[in-house]
């Protein structure tokens, strides 16, 4: 059976019990409430009657059937109650609505207590024929019993007076019923509807697959509540985070996460971030991507994060683009070689045999300060063969590049790994070259120093500079004044400086020059 049907009958069921069950208990409780004010509304009257004089007298004295018949049954009319009975010690009748009985014993049973005890009380009379409430009230004449008066009340009548508040009522509870009947279909249809027609079986098979892909899946997934609570956790973000099962339903603000700053942020603006590199640790950068949940009122509710391990994709990257670097340097160094030996080549056409050798002894001079400063004062290969590649690529473009021959770099800060070191001097040392071909006797200027406070890196040009309005922006990621998908060095160069708690000064009144330093420790 469907779940909606399933929901619908079992609100039916529950309201017919609960709206039945009512009826009955309150009905019931109006019938007693009802009878037990007839009782005493009888009783009431019944001793009024055995303390009139005129009935006392007579059943005392004369014992005039007509006297009190008229008595009582004028009396009678004028009430509601079937019959009025005035009888003497023996059960002898003196009043009744039918005047034949007048002189004949009562026979009806339930006189006995009243007469032998003068006790007044009211007896049910439940026979075959009829129901009816009776009272019984004794009549004393100067301190001695004479007789009794009963009066009776038949059920029916009581009944009759009360049936259309009865129906009414069995009316409203029937209207209540049917009414809860059909909220229970709106209420069944719109859970259905609420859960997209699905059934339980079905939810719980999607939610059994929606988990085995979000667990198989190769990035790290994370959801957290508008409150920064925990709600999901797959495999891999357990096992990059270094999370646990436990940690699912925790504050995310309380496990001092590397990108909490990030999800902070989001859930305060409300915007997504994609791409983001988030360094966790000296050896581990991650590439997130945090998006916004809302409802269906457009509220916020949370935040899913997806991340992975750049490191491995890193290493792999520098693996696969290491022989197009190769090739890019070799091409830059074939292309000097072959401008040089065309320059050697015409001089000696010349016959300028002196200037030739001269020029060759510069070159030597020349070359061998550079490799001398990079070999034995740059004692990290990555970040000398780096250097090496981009003089190379600034001679080709005409463009003279001088490495201060006091740099020296003997130990890496710890606050930041040599990758970070190479792509901050490679990045600022690109930027320069890029802005130094739009002139004619482009110089760059590059110093690095490393003690025991931490990396000096220096990158100075005679470029155009950077105009006022653009230094606020060029931090931002993708901002750029080149065409093509560019923006995003400067950015990575500023992001690892402030990983690194290092610093990044800007001057460009006469040309650009970059000053940064990153401290060897990270700061308290």
């Amino acid at each position: 059976m469907k779940l909606q049907y399933k929901i619908t009958i079992f609100m039916t069921l529950m309201l017919i019990v609960v709206v039945g069950g009512v009826g009955v208990l309150t009905f019931k409780q109006v019938e007693n409430t009802i009878e037990n004010q007839m009782e005493n509304n009888a009783m009431d009257l019944a001793v009024t009657i055995a303390s009139m004089d005129i009935i006392k007298e007579t059943l005392a004295t004369t014992k005039d059937y007509r006297v009190i018949q008229d008595k009582i049954e004028s009396f009678r009319h004028e009430t509601r109650f079937q019959y009025i009975i005035v009888m003497d010690m023996e059960g002898i009748k003196y009043s009744y609505p039918i005047e034949y009985d007048l002189g004949k014993k009562y026979i009806s049973g339930g006189e006995e207590r009243v007469l032998k005890t003068g006790e007044a009380y009211v007896s049910a009379d439940r026979n075959v024929l009829i129901s009816a409430i009776r009272a019984f009230a004794p009549i004393y004449h100067e301190g001695e019993q004479v007789g009794a008066v009963l009066v009776g009340l038949l059920n029916n009548t009581v009944y009759e007076e009360i049936g259309p508040y009865i129906f009414n009522f069995w009316k409203t509870l029937l209207v209540g019923l049917i009414v809860g009947v059909i909220c229970a279909a709106v209420l069944s249809y719109n859970i259905k509807k609420t859960i997209f027609g699905l059934e339980p079986k079905e939810i719980a098979l999607l939610l059994g697959q929606r988990d085995n892909i979000i667990h198989s899946l190769k990035n790290g997934i994370m959801a957290i509540d508008e409150k920064g609570k925990i709600i999901l956790l797959n495999k891999n973000a357990k096992d990059i985070l270094g999370l646990k099962d436990e940690d699912v339903g925790k504050n995310i603000y309380d496990l001092n996460l590397a990108y909490t700053k990030q999800l902070s942020e989001v859930l305060e603006n409300g915007e997504s971030i994609y791409n983001e590199e988030v360094k966790i640790n000296l050896r581990k950068v991650l590439l997130c991507s945090h998006t916004i949940m809302k409802d269906h009122r457009n509220e916020i509710i949370g935040v899913v994060s997806s991340f992975q391990d750049l490191s491995e994709v890193k290493r792999m990257a520098e693996e696969l683009t290491g022989i197009k670097k190769l090739t890019n340097d070799l091409r830059a160094q074939n292309h000097e070689f072959l401008n040089k030996l065309h320059t050697i080549s015409g001089l000696i056409q010349l016959e300028e045999y002196n200037k030739a050798i001269d020029y060759i002894s510069d070159l030597s001079d020349r070359r061998h300060e550079i490799l001398g400063t990079l070999t034995y004062k740059i004692k990290d290969a990555h970040l000398a063969g780096i250097l090496l590649s981009k003089y190379n690529k600034a001679s080709e473009s005409k463009i003279e590049m001088i490495i201060d021959p006091s740099s020296n770099l003997t130990v890496i800060p710890d606050t930041v790994t040599v990758d970070e070191v190479c792509s901050i001097v490679g990045n600022l040392i690109e930027n320069a070259i890029d802005e130094l071909v739009k002139i004619e006797n482009g110089k760059l200027y590059i110093k690095i120093n490393s003690d025991t406070d931490g990396l000096r890196i220096i990158v100075k040009d005679n470029g155009l500079g950077i105009k006022k309005e653009m230094r606020d922006k060029i931090f931002k990621k993708g901002f750029t004044t080149k065409v093509g998908n560019r923006g995003y060095g400067l950015n990575i160069v500023k992001k690892i400086i402030d990983e690194a708690d290092g610093i990044i000064e800007l001057n460009s009144d006469k040309g650009t020059s970059w000053n940064v330093f990153i401290p060897a420790n990270r700061r308290d």
